[in-house]
């Protein structure tokens, strides 16, 4: 890294906190290549280098929401191993192991990567030489953990064959030697001295067996003697364990010359592992922190940021803003309080606009922004006990360079110029250089306590004046930044939050009331009136959401009782239907059984006659045995049918049942109790399988009130034994579809799911099986 890159690099770290945002990104990198590579990432000056980075991050973000994981594992940092390979030394054999794995790696990584339809990246992945026979050469010689297998050579398995027999022929002889001698040693096994077989010999007979001596006990009382009979077995040994050790030697020399033919190949396979495992940390590191790949535009300077969010802020409590700037402004002054999140949204947007140049995702659901070529910032504390510079003198030092180097395709960003002096000179200063800077055509980001400033901002063509929310009923900042609204600094308030004296509160807004000028004074009005019809704004906007969501479940509970309707009607249809036709059937039988008769006996038709009037008795036939009123409940006989009577004329009722207007003759009727009614519950509760869809879609719907949908139908769906089903969630920014995959992982009754075919929604469903 130059000096001028360790220059911007410092300034980046210390402005923007680039350094830990990368080190957060790094830490999705399956290797150490990846990591360097993305802790040396910095913005790139060709807008065609920028957008292919971010293309490959937004092909393996697609990857990843359609279950295609590429798998990296394997892969290792071997640049040292092949600088020696090159320099024709000797690879150990975990270096060569390490080199197997890697190629095996690439192999992996280009095989899945070919089979999807993601341009860019089969673009790289062509370039990827798998060098099949040096991966298969090291696999067939080497084992995972470095070893020389004993198979690698023919050699080298008869080496490993005769030291074997060599080892067997020692022990057998060791045996013998052992229960021949046992009485002059003092223990009764053979021991292993510097790779030679000894016996433990007490000290009175050392001398006794010839031989050599290898070292005695700790008591001194024996001594390890390698006898004269060994030595020949011992000998053989050692020669076999050394033809081994040469094989292998010889054998690592080989693999070794053979990786140093292939040093092209390999240098160019691990830089290309570097850029797509590089390009899929940025992918996970956008998909776990929901974030998008920026668009970077060259028609104007706007930029709009949308659910914009700060990566080092926690997840769950970091607010998310909204930051636009359109193609007629060039500067976004925020004012508010301190403590109220200035720095954090000047860091935001600032840290947007360096990690999409350096081809990184940002953490927002949409992200535009204009190309910019030089960056410039001033934030923070910089005074400098080195060269004696006060706090204002630092500030003004670097402005100084920012004012003499910056152009039309700059970014700069100022926290609070011209603070740190007299005031008014301060905001005069501050002015002079926003003047300045948007002359030279820059795009600027800064931050104000100045009523001064936030009046010149107010009433500049090209500078939308914003603040950052303070709650004045808690004194707390909301951190929702809220844009053409300027921001009071709330200092009385805060200092009688915490307790000064109120005489020196009384005092101060005493002074303030005989200082201000007419013009901040009312500026101040202007601030109140703003924030009263700020809050009036978003009462009015709860009222609205909440007349939305009553009338949303106002109609879906009219949907529902309609579906109960249509469902009871069709159960008294078919319950009907199926009356009339076991009627019928009766009636053939007994036909039937008359005709049979008909040469019978006349005692035999009489009682099938009687049968088939049996079927149906005239009104005039049969009487009622219950007496009815209007308002009574009753049920048709012989039907699973039951209502109120609202009408009574001469022998007939007409009856309510369910909303179907039914006439029944009254001797068919019986009383029954009235049941109770229950109320239309909010959830679709589908009691009929028959009627229970294939599918369900929340499209639309937020993510709490999706998951409600989506758990409750699987719970029916279960209940009614379907084995598969479909969930419409549709592409969005892919917040839905996350959220119901998680949620179905953790579903007890999910077996598996998967991204719907092209036929059936592609990416905006998901096909889920049931246990």
């Amino acid at each position: 890294m130059d000096q001028n890159n360790q220059a911007l690099r410092q300034q980046l770290n210390q402005a923007i906190d680039y350094d830990k945002v990368l080190d957060q990104i790094s830490q999705y990198a399956s290797f150490s290549c990846a990591k360097n590579a993305i802790h040396l990432s910095l913005p790139l000056s060709s807008l065609l280098e920028i957008q292919s980075e971010l293309t490959l991050a937004k092909e393996f973000i697609d990857c990843e929401q359609n279950g295609i994981f590429i798998d990296f594992s394997g892969c290792d940092d071997i640049s040292q191993s092949l600088e020696l390979a090159s320099k024709d030394m000797v690879l150990e054999g975990k270096q060569l192991s390490s080199i197997a794995q890697f190629l095996a790696s690439v192999y992996r990584v280009k095989t899945s990567i070919e089979q999807t339809e993601k341009e860019k990246l089969n673009e790289l992945v062509s370039t990827l030489e798998p060098c099949t026979s040096l991966k298969n050469h090291i696999f067939d010689c080497v084992d995972i953990n470095g070893d020389i297998k004993d198979d690698a050579t023919p050699t080298l398995k008869a080496a490993i064959r005769s030291l074997n027999h060599h080892k067997q022929v020692l022990s057998q002889l060791a045996a013998r030697f052992v229960k021949k001698h046992e009485s002059q040693l003092q223990e009764k096994v053979s021991t292993s001295m510097q790779g030679r077989i000894c016996v433990l010999v007490k000290a009175q007979n050392k001398n006794s067996f010839g031989g050599l001596i290898h070292g005695q006990s700790q008591s001194g009382q024996a001594f390890y003697v390698e006898p004269t009979e060994f030595t020949s077995a011992n000998n053989a040994v050692a020669s076999a364990r050394l033809e081994i050790e040469e094989e292998k030697a010889r054998i690592a020399r080989a693999l070794s010359k053979e990786v140093a033919r292939f040093i092209d190949p390999l240098s160019s396979n691990l830089d290309t592992m570097t850029l797509l495992n590089v390009a899929q940390a940025k992918a996970k590191w956008a998909l776990a922190k929901d974030g998008v790949i920026p668009l970077i535009q060259t028609r104007d300077r706007s930029f709009h940021f949308e659910f914009a969010r700060h990566p080092l802020l926690d997840d769950k409590s970091v607010v998310a803003n909204q930051y636009d700037c359109d193609k007629n402004q060039q500067c976004i002054m925020i004012s508010g309080p301190n403590m109220g999140g200035k720095t954090v949204s000047l860091k935001t947007i600032g840290l947007f606009m360096v990690l999409a140049h350096a081809g990184f995702p940002v953490i927002a659901h949409r992200a535009t922004m204009p190309f910019y070529t030089s960056w410039f910032f001033d934030i923070g504390d910089q005074q400098s006990i080195e060269n004696n510079l006060s706090t204002f003198s630092s500030h003004i030092s670097n402005i100084a360079k920012i004012c003499s180097q910056a152009n039309e395709k700059s970014f700069v960003l100022l926290d609070e110029p011209g603070n740190g002096t007299d005031p008014l000179e301060g905001a005069s200063l501050a002015q002079a250089i926003l003047e300045f800077l948007m002359e030279k055509g820059c795009t600027i980001l800064t931050s104000t306590h100045y009523n001064a400033m936030k009046s010149f901002g107010k009433t500049h063509p090209k500078i939308l004046v914003s603040k950052m929310e303070f709650d004045e009923n808690t004194l707390k900042p909301t951190y929702r930044y809220i844009p053409d609204v300027s921001g009071a600094s709330y200092a009385f308030d805060v200092a009688n939050l915490y307790h000064l004296e109120p005489s020196i509160l009384a005092r101060a807004q005493q002074l303030k009331e005989e200082n201000t000028a007419d013009v901040d004074k009312r500026l101040e009005e202007l601030e109140r009136q703003q924030n009263q019809v700020l809050k009036e704004k978003e009462r009015f906007s709860r009222l609205i959401e909440d007349a939305h969501r009553l009338q949303k479940e106002a109609q879906e509970t009219k949907e529902k009782v309609l579906e109960e309707k249509e469902s009871l009607d069709n159960e008294y249809r078919d319950q009907l239907n199926e009356y009339l036709e076991n009627k019928k059937e009766e009636a053939k039988e007994i036909i039937k059984q008359m005709r049979d008769s008909q040469s019978g006996k006349v005692h035999t038709q009489i009682e099938t006659m009687h049968d088939l009037d049996g079927l149906y008795v005239p009104a005039d036939e049969k009487e009622a045995t219950e007496t009815f009123e209007v308002g009574d409940y009753v049920q048709i006989k012989n039907l699973n049918t039951h209502g109120e009577i609202v009408d009574i004329r001469k022998k007939e009722a007409t009856i309510d049942a369910h909303g179907k207007k039914v006439r029944v003759k009254l001797n068919q009727l019986t009383h029954i109790h009235r049941p109770q009614i229950k109320t239309v519950s909010n959830k679709v509760k589908l009691n009929n399988p028959t009627r229970l869809p294939m599918e369900l879609n929340i499209i639309g719907y937020r993510v709490d009130e999706g998951l409600n949908a989506l758990n409750h139908y699987i719970d029916q769906a279960v209940a009614h034994k379907m084995s598969q089903v479909r969930i419409i969630h549709g592409v969005g920014s892919g917040v839905l579809r996350r959220a119901v995959w998680k949620d179905l992982d953790k579903h007890p009754m999910v077996k598996s799911k998967m991204a719907a075919g092209e036929g059936d929604g592609g990416l905006g469903a998901t096909i889920v099986t049931l246990k």
